[in-house]
């Protein structure tokens, strides 16, 4: 199926999106999506349609394309960020699971191919993180459904943790991430500190992803809003978004739907249970075809051969208090690790009460 896209297409769904009043899942295997703005805090400036087209019972070929939202020119020039020109992360409606992709096939035209592998049935968010060239990161948010599902009603969701019950930890296999973000305030940007051991010690076969230390992702509960943030070294300059910038994220409107991007991951004071919570290179879930498998990374960093610190700190603004899925992202021992949290922001006038 070919993607042919117009300003009055694009403008058209647009519409029709708006008269529903929310982005519903897509039932069809063989469907075009139209997506949400799902970055809080930035100006929305494109707009974007997905093709899914259904390669497998839990693999779909997803074929993006973004617009000019002022003249509905599609988009050719994109810049790489993090040596990527497209970020493609997802997660299930219970919030449980990140798979983080990237383009197989980019097109003169901007078009991205890429082809994805669902962990099980059900109702997805797809994030799609590029930087149009001259025009700055652009994040949008694509609900696809996956063979049969129950609604996302019915799905549960793990509990979250308040950060200020402070240190909480996490797991991938033999790593753990000890995670103080009892500084985060919505609206304001603050420092999270963390630390990744392998069997209890501090880490020391951890190598860069994606050009830095580690990546985290956030995924409010409430609006699907999504942040995304890169750690470094502890005593390094942190308080970066995914594209190098510093954060600017704002609080966000919750009775909009145009804040796109909630996950949710398992966390606390115990390891979780990890059924399901890897991202598509983890241990739960097989890598997709064509795709680096866990095991091989060459294609998230092709430079990586300098040490990480285990100690690490990253600044990020949450857009607004309340429930985030939040995963941590790293490679340790040859492979991509993702190591989930549920956390809960109070409102600011009550975080200093816990």
């Amino acid at each position: 199926m070919t993607l042919n896209l117009s300003r009055q297409t694009m403008l058209a769904g647009s519409t029709i999106l708006a008269l529903l009043g929310a982005v519903g899942p897509v039932l069809a295997q063989d469907s075009v999506v139209e997506g949400v703005f799902a970055l809080p805090g930035v100006a929305q400036a494109v707009m974007g349609q997905l093709n899914v087209v259904e390669t497998g019972p839990l693999t779909r070929r997803i074929e993006l394309i973004y617009a000019d939202k002022a003249s509905g020119e599609q988009i050719a020039g994109y810049d790489v960020e993090l040596t990527q020109q497209l970020h493609i992360l997802a997660t299930d409606a219970g919030l449980t699971h990140l798979i983080h992709e990237h383009a197989d096939v980019v097109g003169d035209d901007g078009r991205f191919t890429a082809e994805l592998e669902f962990p099980a049935p059900g109702l997805y968010h797809i994030y799609t993180d590029a930087v149009p060239t001259g025009i700055g990161q652009q994040v949008m948010r694509f609900d696809v459904t996956i063979s049969e599902a129950a609604s996302a009603s019915e799905v549960p969701r793990p509990a979250a943790v308040d950060v200020s019950t402070s240190p909480l930890v996490s797991s991938d296999g033999p790593y753990s991430v000890t995670l103080d973000a009892a500084q985060l305030k919505p609206g304001v940007e603050s420092a999270v500190s963390l630390l990744v051991e392998k069997h209890g010690e501090p880490a020391a076969d951890l190598e860069p992803y994606l050009g830095v230390s580690a990546h985290a992702v956030f995924i409010r509960a409430e609006d699907l809003a999504y942040v995304h943030a890169h750690a470094m070294g502890a005593g390094a300059e942190g308080g970066h978004d995914a594209h190098g910038a510093k954060s600017t994220t704002a609080p966000s409107e919750p009775a909009r739907h145009d804040h796109g991007g909630d996950e949710s991951s398992h966390g606390g004071h115990e390891a979780p249970d990890h059924t399901g919570g890897h991202d598509a290179h983890g241990d739960a879930a097989a890598p997709a075809a064509g795709h680096d498998s866990h095991d091989s990374h060459d294609s998230h960093d092709a430079a990586a051969t300098e040490a990480v610190d285990p100690n690490m700190s990253l600044h990020v603004t949450p857009p607004a208090a309340g429930v985030y899925a939040l995963w941590i992202e790293f490679i340790g021992g040859d492979e991509i690790r993702t190591v989930p949290f549920t956390i809960e922001i109070p409102e600011a006038h009550s975080h200093a009460s816990h």
